[in-house]
């Protein structure tokens, strides 16, 4: 049995981290909606949505991309730093 790289695994960790910042998140804030990336899947309704296929390729995490765009764009962002801001 082998021992797994260290370097590949941090390399697979970045790699996911830096798809989840830099693309996930500003298509679930609409950031790419009224652009031609919206045409190939990069809209907030359609991004990781309507199918399974969509979902694992778009969203491959343990939480909805509806349940996100709820707890993250509503409850979040409309009571940054209060007391009902979940993220605290």
């Amino acid at each position: 049995w082998c021992f797994p790289n260290p370097f590949t695994i941090m390399c697979l960790s970045l790699g996911l981290f830096s798809r989840w910042t830099m693309i996930a998140h500003h298509v679930c804030h609409g950031g790419y909606d009224k652009t031609d990336a919206s045409k190939d899947g990069y809209s907030r309704f359609k991004f990781a949505v309507g199918s399974m296929y969509r979902r694992v390729t778009d969203w491959f995490d343990w939480m909805l991309p509806e349940a996100w765009n709820v707890e993250h764009n509503l409850m979040h962002h409309y009571h940054l730093n209060e007391g009902s801001d979940p993220d605290l």
